[in-house]
């Protein structure tokens, strides 16, 4: 197995990209503390994994959160021994935003989430992957981390795609800075994926289609397609690669 003897966090592991990372690591051998905002979802997810044999805890956390981070890293710590790897998938984008939020709220709150939800996750795991010996921090970045919206998603002014930019800067400012202590640091850079993230866009059948033709595929990706992703980075397979974000995107910024 490929993450035998590892001990992952998962943040946003309670559905999509996050849901599929956990499951498919605990697969490879790695036991997973599953940590969502939702504390149903984090079970649900922890006790499928569990009832598959593997080894699986459900932390409830807001990444936002200094004294919910170090709550959840120390009972992974705890309950496993230590930590390998960090899955950064926690992630909102505006048109989540609670409705009565105003356009500086809504900008406020998704960068919040997004690069906060980034950064303390992974300044408090790189303190404890120091003393495993290394390990590998995969984050959720995104295609528009990489390339400008279109305009028909947004009038420029959207956070989203802001703090993606965002994440892909973390990325590299702590992969140089860890290089030499054992720890990589990666992004992954999805195209749309059929996650909770979308419905508001997949709701309609014309929009659907037209996200579709978007992609050089002709399709939007599977949840798992991007877990494969994540957990090459995760693995010793990936040893030398640090700093990159890997776009996941069926084409879409080749072209």
């Amino acid at each position: 197995m490929r993450l035998e003897n590892k001990v992952a966090l998962i943040t946003g592991g309670g559905s999509g990209i996050g849901e599929a990372s956990s499951e498919l690591f605990a697969r490879e051998g790695a036991a997973i503390g599953v940590c969502d905002l939702n504390a149903d979802t984090a079970e649900s997810v922890a006790a499928r994994i569990r009832d598959a044999g593997g080894r699986a805890i459900a932390l409830q956390a807001d990444v936002t959160s200094r004294d919910d981070v170090e709550r959840v890293v120390g009972a992974v710590v705890e309950e496993f021994g230590g930590l390998h790897i960090l899955v950064n998938s926690a992630g909102v984008s505006d048109r989540a935003a609670p409705p009565d939020y105003d356009e500086d709220q809504t900008w406020q709150w998704v960068m919040d989430i997004n690069v906060r939800g980034t950064l303390l996750p992974s300044r408090i795991a790189v303190e404890v992957m120091r003393r495993s010996g290394g390990g590998s921090i995969i984050n959720l970045s995104s295609i528009f981390g990489l390339v400008g919206r279109p305009e028909w998603l947004g009038d420029g002014f959207s956070s989203y795609g802001h703090s993606k930019g965002a994440v892909l800067q973390i990325t590299r400012d702590l992969a140089v800075k860890t290089a030499r202590e054992g720890i990589r640091v990666n992004a992954l850079c999805p195209g749309f994926v059929h996650t909770n993230l979308t419905i508001g866009l997949r709701d309609n059948p014309d929009t659907q289609k037209h996200l579709e033709e978007t992609h050089p595929m002709g399709r939007l990706a599977l949840p798992i397609e991007i877990a494969n992703c994540a957990l090459f980075l995760a693995s010793d397979e990936s040893s030398f690669v640090t700093g990159i974000a890997l776009s996941v995107d069926g084409g879409y910024t080749a072209q």
